[in-house]
């Protein structure tokens, strides 16, 4: 008795919830294993790694190694001090630092010192698992069986442009989009409306936390075309309510994603951007068309769906097994609602992926936020594959029913056509004497078993347990003719030499680390390609970026005359640069270390600064050999009230420096202006003796401050706003968006019948 009160009262699941529970945990263990499986190369041995390519290890690989230190020493790095005379790490975006999933990987233990490679592999395999889960569970939520959502969640994170892509930042944003699109239908759909609307935003916001843009705004775009169809279609009239579902929901994701989009914005509009042109482009500057017109899908890509390697670009390979159930999918449950959204958004991200080719990414370039600055429309195919891959869930299940024994024949001719069509294609080069791709062939295989595996499953020759079966083995075969086929071997010698360079110059390393401190040394790309400044933990006057500051652009980053100012005092070389460097060490690598003679002081002090009022006179004074940037500099505007004083008698020394902070003593002769060779940017603030005191932007991209005369405690720090602003409305929205849940589910919770026992007596 008691037994069945507790479940009467919800306080035991009930047997069946419990069972469902139970399926449910054991799917996603399954579909953890099969993601793990299918990426045996990187989790089973050790001879094959993602990193292998020029972005990656040059680029990624120091960022995440950077971090990672910077969090076991206790702190969450937002500004990188260690190239190009320091720039906003959260700001650039791309390193990820915003995203709390990273900060996982980097809190697992060094060692010694280093982020390990097995936890890089788990953490790309962990990125698809999320992919594959997430997928799953939409389309369950859509009322799809498990055996078609584990298809479609296996062909959504292991295949498409998900599996083809290497950019963790690209990888973290893409695999929210289920849960956005899964919470958004539940919102419209009145399934808790307010609480489903927030989770949605929260979730986009996610993508927006996960580092590059590129990827949150097709999202986003895709994601406010399915509000417009709710708020303005649906019904043929405008739905006030879904209306305000749809602001809920953006307002949720600007407020989720607000802790990296505010220090970008801020970051972007002081920099400049590669993009693909010679020069780079500033905030207010649209990229170039002609750059997303280089980077478009090229149409004859579209055959690339379904055979390997055929693309340019992003990789639309979705597999001759998915594609044929999503478009089972699409056409026979075509009176559906959700289906016909799906297949709306999927040929939507096709058409806006074949960029020059399609005047509709021309006007959604032309008038619509943002998109101007996503410079790879190839990259919307994501959005195609999103859709197809859910739609094939939907047509496995369609192929199991009892009505589809036509539809399977006709599909199962087509697919014999085009087994036969590959396999002609093979036999012909092989006559001309020319050897065909190998994967067409293994194609033309998937072809004839699918066909095969849908005839056998519609006319119940198998079980729809079987028919899943093969279905998957079939999809996972395709998929992993595509999907880190080509993964490069560590050991294999003319594939294996990004890896490879960042090991080589350890030597150099410890070698400026053993010369006075602090140090900063120039590494050019065509000796050290990789980031030798994060990697090594060292100053740097180099690095492989994205973008830069504008003020450190306009100062000009190449001549002898900044690696002067800039404090640069070594160069890592073949040869010197200089007449007048002089070799000082040389590596096992046969580069050399050479000194500068010439360079300045990290930190010193003038008494003079001269009114400049464009960039023009400031690089006059810059190259002019005899103008002495330990004398003089310059400032735009009107400059504060110096004094002049004996040349030579302050005292300047820089006495602790991390990543986001400086201390400095200074004994000054008099009222002067203490300048540190470090790059102005918003969110630093510095404090005299305890006291607030403004930064100056001097020398066009320094910081100085005026200091008056006697010893001085000067300390900088990085508190940037828009990381506080940012970081508060981030945690607001986790929090309302838990707050909402809990309200709703406790506003649809049945009452207990006890309490509805009462309530009748006191009637």
């Amino acid at each position: 008795m008691q037994a069945a009160e507790n479940h009467q009262t919800g306080r035991i699941p009930p047997p069946g919830r419990l069972r469902r529970v139970t399926a449910s945990l054991g799917i996603l263990l399954g579909l953890l294993l099969l993601t793990a499986g299918f990426y045996w190369k990187l989790v089973f041995t050790d001879q094959f790694t993602w990193l292998e390519s020029p972005d990656l290890a040059n680029q990624v690989l120091p960022w995440f190694q950077f971090q990672a230190g910077e969090w076991h020493k206790g702190g969450m790095p937002l500004w990188d001090p260690y190239l190009w005379s320091g720039q906003s790490l959260i700001g650039q975006a791309q390193p990820g630092a915003a995203y709390p999933l990273n900060w996982i990987l980097f809190l697992m233990p060094l060692r010694n010192g280093w982020i390990r490679l097995a936890y890089l592999h788990w953490y790309f395999v962990l990125i698809h698992f999320m992919a594959v889960a997430f997928a799953y569970w939409f389309a369950r939520d859509l009322g799809a069986s498990r055996g078609g959502s584990a298809i479609a969640g296996l062909a959504f994170g292991l295949g498409g442009y998900v599996g083809t892509t290497d950019w963790p930042q690209m990888l973290n944003g893409a695999v929210w989009a289920p849960l956005v699109f899964g919470f958004l239908r539940r919102s419209f759909e009145g399934v808790r409306p307010l609480a489903s609307a927030a989770l949605a935003g929260l979730f986009l916001g996610m993508s927006w936390l996960s580092g590059h843009h590129q990827i949150p705004i097709f999202t986003t775009l895709a994601a406010v075309a399915l509000c417009a169809y709710y708020v303005a279609l649906r019904h043929r009239r405008f739905d006030w309510s879904a209306a305000r579902l749809a602001v809920l929901f953006l307002v949720f994701t600007a407020l989720t994603g607000a802790l990296q989009i505010l220090p970008a914005y801020e970051y972007g509009r002081l920099a400049r951007r590669w993009v693909g042109v010679e020069d780079p482009v500033g905030w207010k500057q649209k990229v170039p068309y002609t750059v997303h017109a280089e980077y478009s899908l090229n149409p004859l890509s579209l055959l690339g769906i379904v055979i390997p390697g055929v693309h340019r670009h992003a990789n639309p390979f979705t597999g001759i097994t998915v594609l044929t159930l999503a478009l089972m999918g699409l056409l026979l449950g075509f009176a559906r609602r959700e289906v016909r959204i799906l297949g709306a958004v999927g040929i939507g991200g096709l058409i806006i992926s074949l960029g020059q080719n399609s005047v509709w990414h021309g006007m959604l370039y032309a008038a619509a936020p943002l998109v101007e600055k996503a410079r790879t429309p190839s990259s919307a195919i994501f959005i195609f594959h999103f859709g197809f891959t859910i739609l094939s869930a939907l047509g496995f299940d369609r192929l199991v029913s009892s009505d589809s024994l036509v539809a399977a024949a006709r599909a199962s001719r087509l697919l014999l056509a085009a087994a036969g069509l590959l396999l002609g294609a093979c036999v012909v080069s092989l006559t001309v004497g020319k050897v065909p791709e190998d994967r067409y062939a293994l194609t033309a295989l998937a072809a004839l078993l699918t066909a095969g595996l849908i005839y056998a499953g519609a006319a119940r020759r198998l079980s729809p347990g079987a028919t899943m079966a093969g279905l998957v083995v079939v999809t996972l075969l395709e998929l992993g003719n595509v999907s880190g086929f080509a993964l490069p071997h560590r050991r294999e010698k003319n594939r294996s030499v990004y890896l490879n360079k960042m090991g080589e110059h350890a030597d150099i390393a410890e070698f400026i680390r053993s010369q006075p401190w602090p140090a900063r040394v120039a590494a050019p790309d065509e000796h050290i390609p990789y980031n030798f400044g994060d990697w090594y933990g060292l100053d740097t006057f180099a690095g492989y970026v994205a973008s830069l500051p504008d003020n450190l652009l306009r100062l000009g980053i190449h001549s002898r005359r900044v690696h002067d100012l800039m404090g640069v005092g070594y160069v890592i070389a073949g040869e010197p640069p200089q007449p007048d460097y002089r070799e000082v060490f040389r590596g096992g690598s046969g580069l050399k270390v050479y000194l500068n003679p010439r360079a300045m002081p990290r930190a010193w002090a003038v008494h003079r600064l001269l009114a400049v009022a464009t960039d023009e006179e400031a690089f006059r004074y810059l190259e002019d050999p005899g103008f002495d940037f330990r004398k003089a500099g310059w400032i735009r505007g009107q400059p504060p009230d110096l004094e002049e004083c004996p040349p030579g008698e302050d005292v300047i020394r820089v006495v602790r420096r991390d990543t986001q902070a400086l201390e400095i003593e200074a004994r000054m002769a008099c009222r002067g202006m203490v300048v540190v060779s470090e790059n102005f940017f918003p969110g630093w603030r510095a404090w005299v003796d305890g006291k607030p005191a403004p930064i100056h932007q001097v020398y066009t991209c320094l910081r100085g401050i005026v200091v008056e005369g006697g010893l001085h405690h000067i300390r900088m720090e990085y508190r940037p706003r828009s990381v506080i602003l940012g970081g508060a409305a981030t945690l607001l929205a986790m929090a309302g968006a838990v707050a909402l849940l809990w309200l709703e589910r406790r506003r649809s919770r049945p009452p207990e019948p006890g309490a509805v026992r009462h309530s009748e007596e006191r009637a």
